[in-house]
This record gives structure tokens, C-alpha cells and sequence, in this order.
């Protein structure tokens, strides 16, 4: 069961724990971070105890909350979309330093789509080519 509340949380799914190195290190640029969750997929983990591992913790999470992954495609997405037809999350994939910031600075917000599409946003235009 989902709980609803306005305590928006954003649980990062990653292959190796790099979203909570990431998370840490943003400390440096946004200050203390809080609601930000890692379940990070190990080389010892099967999808299916993955996949547990995460429903346990989207059970107690609010609903409309974000989930970001690392890679579309890979274990972390795939079970993010499997358990969207149980869950009401919204996902991301691709996640990057932008996305991350983008999102926590929107928590105090619902996830909608249009706030879902505008954090995506902002990632990919902060992507850019730089040269002098």
C-alpha cells in the first residue's frame, strides 16, 4: 500500500551504488540533501531479490513519488516499469548531476508529468558540447 502524504521522496536505482556518491557529493551545491534513497543492484543480486528490494520500499513511500535510474533498459529501469503497474512512480532514466539537482529542487512540488518532463528537461539542455 502506497502511503500518500506531501513528503516527496525520489529513489535513485543504480548498478553499484554510484547514485549515493552522487547524492553525497551534490552536498557540495545544494546543501543537505534529504529524501533522496538509493537501492543500489549488486553483482550478487538476482532481478527477482532486486526486485523485492525495491517493493519493499516503495510500499513506504508516498504515491507520485520519483524514481530515477541510471540506464534505460538495464535491471534498475526494468524493474522500475515493472512495478509502475503496481505502484503510481514516476521514472526517469539517465540520471546525471542536472536531473538530481533538478528533482530535489522540485520535491517540495507533486511529481506531475509536466514537473517529471521539466526536470528531464533540464538535463538534456544542460548537456552541451563546449568549446572555445
Amino acid at each position: 500500500m502506497h502511503l500518500s502524504n506531501n513528503n516527496r521522496e525520489i529513489l535513485l536505482l543504480t548498478h553499484g551504488g554510484w547514485g549515493q556518491v552522487l547524492t553525497e557529493k551534490l552536498t557540495m551545491i545544494v546543501g543537505p540533501v534529504e529524501g533522496v534513497t538509493e537501492i543500489s543492484l549488486e553483482s550478487t543480486d538476482s532481478p527477482e531479490s532486486y526486485m523485492k528490494r525495491v517493493e519493499k520500499k516503495l510500499n513506504k513511500m508516498p504515491s507520485d513519488c520519483l524514481v530515477i535510474t541510471d540506464i534505460a533498459g538495464g535491471t534498475p529501469s526494468n524493474v522500475a516499469l515493472q512495478l509502475s503497474r503496481k505502484f503510481n512512480i514516476h521514472i526517469l532514466s539517465g540520471l546525471n548531476s542536472i536531473m538530481l539537482i533538478e528533482a530535489i529542487m522540485k520535491k517540495e512540488e507533486p511529481f506531475t508529468n509536466e514537473i517529471v518532463n521539466e526536470i528531464k528537461n533540464a538535463a538534456i539542455e544542460n548537456c552541451k558540447h563546449l568549446k572555445i
